[in-house]
């Protein structure tokens, strides 16, 4: 008896398995195509997130008001964006058309949840890249990119509804017919909370959403330039543990970093609209376009840890080259401009003027 109840249990165990899988790629369903497609209801959608945005930004705050989303910031660092000498003529579109070209830059490293949490916890984990001066003085291109390959919505009515439940497990597995269960979303969403790097510069970072490469879209990711080199010693219990060892790594020395581009082919199933489904790098591998370079520096003051949390970063911040596309950039362009207006105001304080350094 105990051997037919093991082997039921292993054939239950398997069909649920089996049947999750089956679910998991019925729910990707997404049009690809080369151009974006707005759904008729996407201006209320837009609201929608906006008013959710900042319903989350003020549950959050205590004396002050943070970011709805990586609130927490580890640093904002000093460096240098190059382009890389060998880019494909295809590929040298806006910021990439000059590749002598070297741009100072501010990055911010961050988690991802709306709280100060501690970098113990699971938690996305977010790079903003911020180049100064890109045609003309004053005028920017910002990259927005965080730890996980796909996004955890598939669009805007799923993210906003999510936001708005207060159970979220539920919210994911709805009711007993598992093909109503939001399984690729939840997959992707345990796949954000991860446990901490050992170092924000040797995480890995993505982009979720498309872009705009001239008549190219792509994705964009950001990797170490070298194999991980564990040099300095942590204590991981510490509540701010990953910006005290940047603080230790870039006191040593500099660090590098690869910025990537991974093409769309529209013969492969690389959605724009989408952004839960992961763009195969068997479909279209990642490119090396640019260099990162921060160099050794000390960014921990005072003075610096407010200058970046005054600092506002948005991915329309952005040469017409490099337009964010989807639905989900779409939202960020409204989502961030409120989010960081309501901040600043209910902060008193105001986005730094001068970023040149």
């Amino acid at each position: 008896m105990n051997i037919i109840k093991k082997l039921l249990v292993s054939l239950i165990s398997l069909l649920v398995l089996l049947l999750g899988f089956v679910v998991y790629h019925a729910q990707d369903n997404a049009i690809v195509t080369t151009e974006e497609i707005i759904a008729d209801d996407e201006p209320e959608q837009i609201q929608r997130a906006v008013d959710n945005f900042l319903t989350v930004i003020k549950v959050f705050q205590t004396d002050k008001a943070h970011r709805g989303a990586h609130a927490k910031g580890h640093a904002c660092v000093k460096a240098y964006f190059d382009i890389n000498d060998d880019v494909k003529p295809e590929l040298q579109q806006g910021i990439f058309n000059d590749p002598t070209k070297r741009y100072k830059t501010w990055i911010r490293f961050s988690n991802g949840t709306p709280s100060i949490a501690v970098d113990t916890e699971k938690d996305s984990r977010g790079i903003a890249i911020k180049l100064l001066n890109v045609v003309e003085q004053g005028q920017t291109q910002e990259f927005l990119l965080h730890n996980s390959p796909a996004f955890f919505s598939i669009n805007l009515d799923d993210y906003n509804g999510l936001v708005e439940s207060e159970d979220k497990l539920k919210y994911f597995l709805n009711g007993y017919n598992p093909f109503n269960w939001r399984l690729r979303e939840l997959s992707n969403v345990l796949d954000t909370l991860s446990e901490p790097p050992y170092s924000p510069i040797w995480e890995q970072y993505f982009s979720n959403t498309a872009y705009k490469l001239g008549s190219h879209n792509v994705k964009y990711k950001v990797q170490s330039c070298q194999p991980f080199n564990k040099a300095v010693e942590q204590d991981q219990v510490d509540p701010d543990f990953l910006r005290k060892t940047l603080a230790i790594e870039l006191a040593n020395g500099d660090a590098c970093l690869q910025f990537m581009v991974q093409v769309q082919n529209p013969d492969k199933h690389m959605p724009i609209e989408d952004p839960s489904v992961l763009w195969k790098e068997s479909d279209s591998p990642y490119i090396a376009i640019a260099t990162i370079i921060i160099p050794q520096q000390q960014f921990d003051s005072p003075e610096q840890q407010q200058f970046c949390e005054n600092l506002s970063f948005t991915p329309w911040n952005a040469l017409a080259e490099h337009k964010p596309i989807g639905a989900l950039n779409r939202v960020r362009k409204l989502v961030y401009q409120a989010s960081s207006f309501y901040r600043h105001q209910f902060n008193q304080t105001i986005v730094p003027e001068s970023l040149d350094w």
